[in-house]
């Protein structure tokens, strides 16, 4: 009953009226901002912090949440409907997402992102409630060689989608993880690959990389081939039903629980878990060599694998002060600003504001439902605009936020570059989202390698010695043998038949 009655005093605290307003603004900011192509939900975060500097902490944490929600989710309406990733972690839901659009059915698949997402978001919420010190004291043997296991496999999971092209998708894979080294060395601070040009010591942003590759690429290939967009002018398809839901019910159970284990991981965040969700759904399912042509499974097991990991985020930061994320330091920043000092005293000091805290979240995952098809309805409209309009349109969100997220000039010629690559690559047939992957999780890589071998002196067996490190290398040994096993198999069966016809 202590238990009970603590979580009904958090809902009082996130009802009440100007606790429950903040929480719908930031709702609709999340959305809003993960839809828009370059504009993240975390600039939206760290643009919304001075704002909270006169909240209370519970209103504070309840307006920066809801963002967090409402963001993650937010970057599947542009990925459904134009192909263009609003965020990293919605980069799965172009696969089978977009796809499902130019069938005529974008209304069904954005209903899919809906129920899937809100379903992951609620039990990451629900288990952030419930589960919370368990898990905190298990993601505390967590360490680099744990977090570069888990972004490796995140980057073997490109053979899972790379569908009969593997060797194409790992070369495109080391391709961008070879863009992502460019820059200033994370353990020397030395410059390299950057040919004495200064703006390149910043390095090559993969939001900017995104944009160029999906947004810029698109609108080139729509420019070019002037495609009939009716499909796109159309009503947007049927509803979901019941039974669409029951079909991919197995498919949400298995993306929520990836991403609830995925996301209480420090570091390895949204992205991570989505990728990993997608590639594992393709083993899973029945229908595994069917995706990326507008599977509904395929969209609904990294919708549900990415809202996961955000309940599973605040796990970490609420029970042990560590962020696990770029969107959970700045709520970290939010609560030590409010004199909240998060971490296990927190749970006896101040348990009402950890409650209301965890009730804010639940709340938000149930009104983002809500909250997402009102915005969803207005990027609808999208889809009746004439194609120069809307290629014109995309063309100048593009620019500006690639332009936006360092306030850079040179961001926006390095995104018309990658839009000029993306359409090469689209032509020809060269995958482009192993290139993504490579350069949002190769420098993770690199920087956890590292960080592991300055940690441990040089022990390269570290990764292999600690259980959870090894146990999750060899899930991803497994993962690949599993993936490449059609390939394998007929180069094991053919010496034996060979070998019968000569011996008859």
């Amino acid at each position: 009953m202590e238990v009970f009655d603590l979580i009904v005093t958090g809902f009082a605290g996130a009802l009440q009226p100007f606790n429950f307003m903040v929480l719908v603004i930031g709702l609709l900011v999340g959305v809003i901002a993960g839809a828009l192509p370059g504009i993240s939900f975390v600039n939206a975060m760290a643009m919304a912090l001075p704002f909270t500097y006169l909240m209370q902490p519970i209103s504070a944490m309840a307006f920066l949440g809801g963002i967090y929600a409402g963001g993650v989710f937010g970057g599947s309406i542009s990925s459904i409907l134009i192909n263009i990733p609003g965020t990293p972690a919605s980069l799965p839901s172009c696969w089978d997402g977009y796809p499902l659009t130019r069938k005529g059915q974008s209304r069904r698949a954005l209903q899919i992102a809906i129920v899937a997402s809100a379903t992951g978001g609620l039990f990451s919420a629900l288990l952030l409630t419930f589960a919370a010190p368990p898990f905190a004291r298990f993601a505390l043997r967590f360490d680099q060689p744990e977090f570069f296991a888990a972004t490796v496999l995140g980057l073997l999971s490109v053979i899972a989608i790379a569908k009969d092209a593997p060797v194409i998708s790992m070369l495109s894979l080391f391709i961008g993880m070879l863009i992502g080294t460019i820059g200033v060395d994370p353990m020397y601070g030395m410059p390299r690959f950057t040919f004495g040009t200064d703006a390149m010591q910043s390095g090559i942003n993969f939001t900017v990389v995104m944009i160029g590759l999906f947004a810029i690429g698109e609108v080139v290939d729509l420019i070019v081939e002037k495609p009939d967009l009716s499909v796109r002018k159309g009503p947007g398809g049927q509803s979901l039903s019941g039974r669409d839901v029951w079909a991919i019910k197995g498919s949400i159970a298995r993306g929520t629980g990836i991403g609830s284990m995925i996301g209480m991981i420090p570091g390895a965040g949204a992205t991570v878990g989505a990728v990993i969700a997608y590639g594992v759904e393709k083993q899973a399912s029945g229908r595994g060599r069917e995706f990326g042509t507008g599977v509904p499974q395929g969209l609904a097991a990294p919708e549900s694998a990415k809202n996961a990991t955000t309940g599973a985020a605040l796990i970490p930061l609420l029970t042990l002060g560590i962020p696990g994320s770029a969107a959970t330091a700045i709520m970290l920043a939010a609560m030590m600003l409010h004199g909240v000092n998060p971490g296990p005293l927190l749970f006896t000091t101040d348990v009402t504001t950890v409650y209301t805290i965890f009730a804010a979240m639940i709340l938000a995952n149930l009104l983002m439902i809500v909250a997402a098809v009102f915005v969803a309805r207005g990027f609808s409209t999208l889809m009746r605009t004439p194609p120069a309009i809307l290629g014109a349109f995309i063309i100048v969100l593009s620019v500006i936020g690639a332009f936006g997220v360092r306030n850079n000039f040179f961001d926006v010629w390095v995104c018309l570059a990658f839009g000029v690559l993306g359409y090469v690559m689209k032509r020809t047939g060269f995958p482009s989202a192993p290139m993504v992957l490579g350069v949002i999780l190769g420098p993770l890589a690199e920087r956890y390698f590292l960080t592991s071998l300055a940690t441990y002196e040089n022990n390269y067996l570290i990764f292999f010695q600690r259980p959870i490190s090894a146990t999750i290398l060899g899930l991803a040994g497994l993962f690949i043998l599993w993936s490449l096993w059609p390939l394998i198999q007929p180069l094991l069966s053919g010496p034996q038949r060979k070998s019968r016809k000569g011996f008859p």
